[in-house]
């Protein structure tokens, strides 16, 4: 017996099997809760990353220029509250800037920030056949995949690092992104 679900109703291919009206009913009925629900699912997900972008924009735009607006870099509230103003930084190096920003990073010396993973599968016994393995990838013409990644919270100290210490850096290869962010700690 297969069921296949289409708009609410179920159409039945059955192997000579008698089943109730009522069985196909809850059949049916739960095929429009799981429908209902994966719905509701995309609404709420939804709502949370607009309230996330809210929140950001609060917290990174709008307390922080008015703070800067009437000259206070921290304050605290009646009920204890302290908010401080603190600058962050922020990089996010795209798929179609991966190679340039790389290259930049290989020919200023900053090369450590970026991540080489290497991967190729071995049967049984190959074990010694894995020691030096990337050296002897290459001489074999083994198949492997070579990956090269940035960690996103790396890239942030970097450009930290850099841009406090004065460092030119190119912003649209790194998605550089620096700002104002305040942070609010809650009084008892």
């Amino acid at each position: 017996m297969k069921l296949k679900p289409k708009k609410n109703k179920v159409i039945l291919e059955t192997e000579n099997k008698t089943i109730t009206d009522s069985e196909l009913t809850h059949v049916s009925n739960l095929i429009g809760t799981i429908e209902e629900t994966q719905k509701s699912l995309e609404l709420k997900e939804e709502a949370v990353k607009t309230t996330k972008d809210f929140l950001r924009k609060l917290t990174e735009e709008d307390l922080p220029n008015k703070l800067a607006e009437i000259g206070l870099t921290s304050v605290e509230t009646k009920n204890g509250d302290k908010v401080t103003i603190k600058p962050f930084y922020r990089g996010h190096i795209s798929k179609e800037k991966q190679a340039a920003a790389y290259k930049w990073l290989r020919e200023n010396n900053h090369a450590d920030l970026i991540k080489n993973e290497v991967k190729s599968v071995f049967g049984k016994g190959e074990d010694a056949l894995a020691i030096n393995i990337k050296e002897f990838l290459n001489k074999s013409g083994i198949s492997f995949t070579d990956k090269e990644s940035v960690h996103p919270q790396s890239l942030s100290a970097f450009i930290r690092e850099q841009t406090e210490k004065g460092k030119a850096l190119p912003h649209d290869l790194l998605g550089v992104h620096i700002g104002q962010i305040a942070k609010i700690k809650r009084g008892e």
